[in-house]
């Protein structure tokens, strides 16, 4: 784990990701962390 974590919470679930690794996996999924902050805030989460 590097010194800079993403905790993502969905469902019953918790992952931890570096945050180097979370930035590549959302780059290939095409959503940016702000837009997912943004899309959660919007839902009320």
């Amino acid at each position: 784990m590097e010194k800079e974590i993403i905790i993502i919470g969905v469902g019953t679930r918790i992952e931890f990701w570096s945050k180097d690794k979370w930035k590549e996996y959302n780059n290939s999924e095409y959503i940016s962390a702000d837009e997912l902050a943004e899309n959660m805030t919007m839902l009320g989460i």
